[in-house]
């Protein structure tokens, strides 16, 4: 056992062979085991799993979402004008993100390429979007939109829905 703090109730403990477990104040919130051709498991319990959103900064000509250092969730608020080209760059694991993205004051802000690269900046593409083109954005001021994303870091490939209006 690995302990952390002097009241012994935080610790991480091999429970059984290739099965790790992370006890914290005496509750464990998590468990990794490896299970072989069964595939190996990340069970979280009754523990919640959460992300801080990223906030991304505007630029009308590239503005960068880098889901790849700051988690799954980003949020962007168009700042004055379109965006050019919004580049989303995925981390070295396959995964589920979402971008919000908000109308300023004026609204019928839009985006015209949506272009993804992985970790390193390369394999550059287009998201795949439901339906064959590129969404369209609800333009009203101050409405927001959600952008969710599948990433196959196996060929380098973003498949993306919108959800509208909120």
């Amino acid at each position: 056992d690995l302990y952390f703090d002097g009241g012994g109730d935080t610790y991480i403990t091999e429970s059984s062979a290739d099965v790790l477990k992370f006890v914290v104040g005496n509750d464990a919130v998590m468990q990794l085991s490896e299970g072989a051709g069964a595939g190996n498991l990340v069970n979280m319990g009754t523990s919640c799993a959460g992300f801080t959103t990223a906030t991304i900064t505007y630029d009308a000509t590239d503005t960068s979402v880098y889901f790849s250092r700051f988690g799954h969730k980003a949020f962007l608020t168009f700042d004055g004008g379109d965006i050019t080209d919004l580049h989303l760059i995925f981390p070295n694991v396959s995964g589920n993100f979402l971008l919000a993205i908000k109308q300023d004051g004026t609204g019928s802000r839009t985006i015209t390429n949506y272009k993804t690269f992985d970790q390193d900046l390369g394999n550059e593409r287009t998201v795949y979007f439901a339906g064959g083109s590129n969404p369209t954005l609800t333009t009203t001021a101050g409405k927001l939109d959600i952008l969710s994303f599948f990433w196959n870091n196996d060929d380098h490939r973003a498949y993306g829905t919108i959800t509208h209006n909120f």
